[in-house]
This record gives structure tokens, C-alpha cells and sequence, in this order.
């Protein structure tokens, strides 16, 4: 009855607030219901984004996927965990990218991605300052000023 209760009420938690979409992922990979995500389901997670099952995630693939297939969030979001997914940095995400990623996900490092270590994680990863350095740094272009028309002293602008 505890359980049933606890659940409800986590049920109502989520029901209208972000991590709706990371618990009803979380519940979906855990196979065996144990509670905790092993390094497989936590594998399967990235890896259910091979659409064309060559082994390897594509960017494209990842963002499509993300926004399209299983809508969970937005582009930034998406950009920001295949960013982090991609342990390697060479643009794929592939079994050579996959311990590093459970790394990410098992805090405590005691071999289970429990539900607390699954949304915080991807919590922090929502959180990842934005990337300033797609800003042209060489873009010396200033909005106009606000000016005063020379004739009737009235303040043009914000």
C-alpha cells in the first residue's frame, strides 16, 4: 500500500513539471524492473537512436530522433547530451563512447543508474551553459542608439 501511495504521489509530481518525460525513459529502459539501469539498458538508451543499425549515432540521427521520434526536449537539449555522450569528441556516438556515458550517470560509481542519479544527471545537463563560442567573436555590429530629433527635442527609440 506504501509503494502505491508513493507512487501516486510521484505520479503527481511528475505529472506537470519536466522530468515527466526522463522518469516514463527511465521506467521504459529498465527492463527488469530492478529499479536500477545497468550498463546495458543505460547503452540501449543511446543506442535505440541508430536509426540506419550501423552501430554508430549520427548527430543528425540524434537530433531527429530526440525532437521527432521520442520528443524529449528541444534541440538544445539534444545538442547538449550528444555533446556529452560523445566522449570521444569525434562527432559518433558508438560503443566506444558508451562507459564513459554510464560514467556519467552512475554518480557513486556502484555499478547501478538508480532513478535519483538518472534525472539528476540529466537534470545538470539541462543546466550546461550555453556555448558562447558560436557567437562571431568579429561581429562589432551595435544596435543604433536611441537618437533626438534636432527639430522638436523628442527622444526617438527605447
Amino acid at each position: 500500500m506504501k509503494t502505491l501511495v508513493l507512487l501516486s504521489l510521484l505520479g503527481l509530481v511528475f505529472a506537470d513539471s519536466e522530468p515527466q518525460r526522463e522518469y516514463i525513459l527511465f521506467e521504459k529502459v529498465d527492463k527488469d524492473l530492478s529499479g536500477c539501469l545497468d550498463r546495458n539498458e543505460v547503452d540501449n538508451i543511446f543506442l535505440a537512436f541508430d536509426v540506419d543499425h550501423n552501430q554508430e549515432v549520427t548527430r543528425l540521427e540524434f537530433e531527429n530522433d530526440w525532437l521527432n521520434l521520442y520528443q524529449l526536449g528541444n534541440a538544445r537539449e539534444a545538442n547538449l547530451l550528444f555533446n556529452k555522450a560523445d566522449a570521444n569528441g569525434d562527432g559518433h556516438l558508438t560503443h566506444a563512447d558508451m562507459p564513459l556515458i554510464y560514467q556519467f550517470f552512475d554518480v557513486n560509481n556502484d555499478g547501478c543508474v538508480d532513478m535519483n542519479e538518472f534525472l539528476t544527471q540529466w537534470g545538470d545537463l539541462k543546466l550546461a551553459p550555453i556555448d558562447v563560442s558560436v557567437i562571431d567573436a568579429g561581429d562589432t555590429t551595435v544596435a543604433p542608439a536611441a537618437t533626438t530629433h534636432a527639430n522638436n527635442g523628442h527622444h526617438n527609440g527605447p
